[in-house]
């Protein structure tokens, strides 16, 4: 038996089980710093603060910043299609369900997963070394994405019925940044309701 084996009567955690606290720790604080500070704030400093960690624990586990910050897109990006299933869990879609499905798929856009996960998309616009080090991300998150998607749509996923997602999915984004400085709730749900209203009809031809 090695000293990094956890055993039932030392109760001792391994030094792989040390590792990964340590890096879900960093993770979290990225989200948060992230979330709360933005991209550019997103300091390696202000990462060990909020995660009570030293430089020198963040540098064992990762070579640089940017390194730190791609490990926590792909998490991101992973919890995101995990969250996506979970919110429809138990919702079939139908055009009766429309409504509801809407209101789910808002929960997730406004989630702090996804408010990270664009904040960092973003950042890669004007990165180029973040970009390239974040594309094999993106491509897994779209992947697992529509996935999730057309395994919860079913027989009803069609050519139109991704069309009409992609349609929502872009004005949820887009309303989740104006509700962020600007939040209007009977706004959002008289809009929310226009557009369940306006794909029904797509399922009742579909179903």
């Amino acid at each position: 038996m090695t000293t990094t084996t956890v055993t039932a009567s030392t109760g001792r955690r391994s030094q792989a089980e040390r590792r990964e606290e340590t890096i879900s720790r960093l993770l979290d604080a990225v989200e948060v710093v992230v979330d709360a500070a933005g991209y550019a704030h997103t300091t390696v400093a202000a990462v060990c603060e909020e995660a009570g960690l030293s430089q020198g624990a963040l540098f064992r586990h990762f070579p640089h910043r940017r390194a730190l910050l791609v490990a926590t897109a792909e998490r991101v990006a992973e919890r995101q299609t995990d969250e996506f299933a979970a919110q429809f869990a138990g919702v079939t879609l139908s055009a009766e369900t429309v409504h509801d499905a809407l209101l789910a798929l808002r929960r997730l856009v406004r989630s702090r997963s996804n408010q990270v996960w664009h904040e960092l998309v973003r950042a890669a616009r004007t990165d180029a070394e973040l970009r390239a080090d974040l594309e094999p991300a993106l491509r897994d998150y779209h992947r697992r994405t529509a996935l999730a998607a057309s395994t919860f749509a079913g027989d009803l996923w069609s050519e139109d019925v991704q069309a009409v997602l992609r349609v929502v999915i872009s004005y949820l984004d887009g309303e989740n940044a104006v509700a962020q400085v600007q939040p209007d709730p009977r706004r959002d749900d008289a809009t929310l309701r226009l557009l369940a209203d306006l794909a029904q009809p797509l399922f009742k031809e579909t179903s």
